[in-house]
């Protein structure tokens, strides 16, 4: 069975808990045209700094 490589997009989430965050990821790639199935992983937490830098708002969700 031939598989599809994996797809590996990074997201910036303003949003501690990392399963809500993932949450948050999914349904945003879901309102996209290339919306796609598979597995999702934190990479790691943001910090406060981090997410004032890259100007997130509380619960929102950019590409990186």
């Amino acid at each position: 069975m031939l598989t599809n490589a994996p797809s590996f997009a990074y997201f910036n989430v303003a949003i501690a808990a990392s399963d809500k965050a993932i949450d948050a990821a999914t349904q945003y790639l879901a309102k996209s045209a290339e919306a796609k199935s598979g597995e999702m992983s934190v990479v790691r937490k943001l910090s406060a700094g981090e997410v004032a830098a890259l100007g997130l708002k509380a619960g929102e969700v950019k590409p990186a």
